[in-house]
Order: structure tokens, then sequence, then C-alpha cells
């Protein structure tokens, strides 16, 4: 199950959901809940396998050996078949949750959260809004796929593109999200 403790949060990205949490209630004075911060790789594996098929689960397989992440495709194989809707582009190692560099959260209304962005518009850009403002990007801006709920520390889409094999499975053992065993 993901962490919805900020303290799980890289230091940088914990202090600017802080202030995004303060900037939202000041701005139009609603809570908000961050209701998931650092996610396993065992967890993002389950929840990018729930939509797909074996043939695209193999194929993300053969590509993670193919670019020196057999790691990575070692746990996408260990979760099994997972059933359920579509969540997540991101396989493991590909979220920013991963690193404990992103967070999502929902505007509260009344004390419940609002999902739909039509029908709580002004509350959602207001937290868009916060999360450019401490210099974090917002998915609601994403054009392929808006995740209204997710903020990031980095703006580079993807973490597999940005670090090599090595350097990411350091990063991964280091935060004691992989077993360097």
């Amino acid at each position: 199950m993901a962490s919805r403790d900020l303290n799980d949060l890289v230091p940088a990205a914990k202090h600017n959901a802080e202030k995004v949490i303060q900037a939202c209630k000041q701005a139009t004075d609603f809570d908000l809940l961050i209701y998931c911060t650092l996610r396993t790789l065992e967890e993002q594996a389950r929840l990018y396998r729930q939509s797909r098929s074996r043939a695209e689960i193999n194929h993300k397989i053969a590509k993670y050996q193919q670019r020196g992440f057999g790691f990575l495709a070692d746990i996408l194989e260990a979760v099994g078949p997972c059933y359920g809707p579509h969540v997540t582009n991101a396989a493991p190692g590909e979220s920013w949750h991963n690193y404990g560099e992103a967070w999502d959260a929902v505007p509260l209304i009344g004390g419940k959260p609002a999902w739909n962005y039509l029908q709580a518009k002004m509350y959602w850009d207001a937290y868009g809004e916060a999360v450019r403002q401490v210099g974090m990007n917002w998915a609601g801006d994403w054009t392929d796929f808006r995740e209204y709920p997710h903020a990031q520390l980095r703006h580079g889409s993807n973490p597999l593109k940005l670090l090599a094999p090595d350097a990411l499975k350091a990063c991964l053992i280091d935060n004691k999200l992989l077993s360097s065993t």
C-alpha cells in the first residue's frame, strides 16, 4: 500500500507539499488531502499491470531487460496478474512516486474529497497554481494523460530516461526501496 506520510517524501518535496497545503488553505479556504506519497516498486507494478494484457506486460519486461533494468523486469513479473481500471502509464521505476519525489492530492470541500475536476474546478485550479508556484510540475497541465491529483518535484517525465540503470538502482537501494541482494 502506498504511503500518505509526508515524511516519506524527499526533503524538497516535503517542504513543497507543506507550502502547497498552506497555499490552498489561504487562497480559497479549502483543505488538501495528500493521499499518496511514496509508492513501492511492487505497488507501482500492481497498478501498472491491472489494466494491461499479458502481451503488454511481456513487451515491457523485454524492454526493461534490453535497457539494463532487469531488476525492474523481475518486479513486474513477480507481482503476478492484477485486474482493475487503468490508473497509470508508469511501470515500476517510471514514477517519481517510487523515489519520494511526487504526491497525489485531492481538495476537500466540506470535509469530503472533490474527485471530479469539472465539479470543483476552482479548487483543482487553485491546487495546480499552488503546485506551480513552488516550482513543481502539476500533472493537470499534461496533455497526454491528465492526472489532476499528481504533483512531482522534477519536470522530467520518466526517471528511466534520466538515470542510467546502475545510478537508478543505487538510488533505489539508498532509499531502501530495493534490496541490495
